[in-house]
């Protein structure tokens, strides 16, 4: 695995991470628990951006 191929890979177990917590923050019966899930969800989606800009460069990169 080189490393386009691992941050192809780790923004898309990011991106499955980031649906997951959001889908559960929606089913929580309480909203101390759903709060929680949704800052898990939020750090998710900032793991997301950073691994895309990270590999939008290495593409530019060539």
């Amino acid at each position: 695995m080189n490393l386009k191929e691992a941050l192809e890979l780790a923004a898309k177990e990011e991106a499955k991470a980031m649906q997951n917590y959001t889908r559960l923050a929606g089913e929580a019966e309480d909203p101390e628990t759903r709060l929680m899930l949704e800052q898990i969800a939020k750090e998710e989606a900032g793991h997301l951006k950073r691994l895309t800009e990270r590999l939008k460069a290495i593409k530019m990169l060539g």
